[in-house]
């Protein structure tokens, strides 16, 4: 599996998670994390070392993939994985309770973008953290400068249209609400796409910063 088919399988923009004696999953792990507040955590490139970090300020290391249960941390939680050759994940993850994105940011919350792509029924009945999550890191070591510039491209390019993607469904929602679009769907467009242009950055500087073996 290529880093860009891994990424497609949930939306962040990449991504963060503990365990208390993380092991490695199995099949009946998996099966039983999907009525439980656990969370099966897998990641590109494969074995991840990671680290969570709770509200309450306690932190669990894990390493990936392994199924943690996230729901004993405070929330929000900022996961960091690292991995010799890519650029650390940083994500802050946020319980949903059963909203989606569009209605977190038109209710003025604070939100992260990786919980976008997920209902109800994907989330811990208690935790409302989801209970599948991939995490996927940017590479900064390459080749030559062609190779280095294509990778970026493509990250720009995917990241773009599933920012895009959000703003027209806020968009559409709003209009649906009403005749006239009101001022908070308008001041919360700009948001995102304030959001937009800081993801769009940071991966530019990712490209800069990067380095040629």
């Amino acid at each position: 599996m290529t880093q860009r088919q891994a990424s497609q399988i949930l939306l962040s923009m990449t991504l963060y998670i503990f365990c208390a004696g993380c092991q490695t999953i199995n099949q009946s792990k998996e099966i039983s994390s999907l009525s439980s507040n656990h969370t099966y955590v897998t990641s590109f490139p494969r074995l991840l070392s990671c680290k969570v970090e709770g509200y309450s300020g306690k932190v669990l290391d894990m390493t990936t993939p392994a199924l943690v249960n996230l729901k004993t941390l405070g929330k929000p939680l900022r996961i960091k994985c690292n991995h010799v050759g890519y650029w650390t994940s940083n994500i802050i993850l946020e319980p949903t309770h059963k909203r989606r994105l569009l209605d977190r940011v038109s209710s003025g919350e604070k939100i992260s973008l990786l919980s976008s792509g997920y209902t109800a029924h994907d989330l811990g009945p208690q935790s409302k953290l989801p209970r599948a999550l991939h995490i996927a890191l940017r590479r900064k070591n390459f080749r030559n400068s062609d190779t280095k510039n294509a990778y970026y491209a493509e990250e720009l390019l995917y990241a773009k249209k599933n920012w895009e993607s959000v703003i027209a469904d806020l968009f559409l929602s709003c209009e649906q609400q009403s005749n006239r679009m009101s001022a908070s769907c308008r001041t919360s467009i700009k948001r995102i796409k304030r959001f937009m242009r800081k993801d769009l950055m940071q991966i530019e500087q990712q490209r800069r910063r990067s380095t040629i073996e």
